[in-house]
């Protein structure tokens, strides 16, 4: 499991619970996925990533250890204690941890001097707890900030595709493929089966 302290972790529990449409899960993800979503990034050659959804900073630590020197790392988080725990885990000079709605990416760069296009975008949002009119706000303003030539990593539980909970549809099956290829032009997707729950790993290029 990815290396975070307690606190920050029984934050996250606790959200969970009380939020889970936030959330989508009360512990973070595990080295398996944490890994293949980091790989998707390709952080090495990045000059800048955003993270949606970083949680108490599971997944950004790891891209930050793969990251340039130079390069910078934005991260939007909305829930406000998830949000401190993950200042409070990673000190980072690169890092610009930014509260607020994942639907506002371009404003919330902007409001933080970075006017240019990311490189990747990870994002560990529960997409299938999101209303669809939000969700197709998130898409879009990440695309709007994606540089042509760069990558949108997502993850989507194996069970979702045939059982998912959303405020608009209630208990039906969500497909995060779909949902990714109705706005990306390639779409590739691996199996992550140790993590908990079990997840796979989407790689969407514009």
């Amino acid at each position: 499991m990815p290396q975070y302290d307690p606190r920050a972790f029984f934050t996250f529990l606790k959200q969970g619970v009380t939020k889970w449409d936030q959330t989508a899960s009360l512990v973070p993800s595990q080295r398996f996925l944490v890994n293949a979503m980091v790989d998707g990034a390709r952080p090495e050659t990045a000059g800048a990533i955003l993270e949606l959804g970083p949680g108490v900073g599971v997944m950004t630590k790891p891209l930050l250890r793969r990251m340039r020197p130079d390069a910078r790392l934005f991260t939007i988080e909305i829930d406000e204690p998830i949000h401190e725990a993950l200042v409070r885990n990673v000190t980072d000079p690169r890092l610009t941890a930014m509260l607020g709605s994942a639907a506002d990416c371009e404003k919330l760069l902007a409001e933080h001097h970075f006017d240019g296009k990311v490189d990747a975008v990870v994002s560990s949002l529960g997409m299938s707890l999101i209303p669809a009119p939000i969700r197709e706000q998130i898409l879009d303003s990440a695309l709007r900030v994606l540089a042509p030539h760069g990558v949108y990593v997502q993850f989507g539980y194996f069970h979702t595709k045939h059982l998912a909970y959303t405020k608009d549809g209630g208990w039906s099956g969500f497909d995060y493929k779909a949902m990714l290829e109705r706005k990306f032009s390639r779409v590739t997707r691996s199996p992550v089966p140790l993590n908990v729950p079990p997840a796979w790993c989407y790689v969407a290029r514009p």
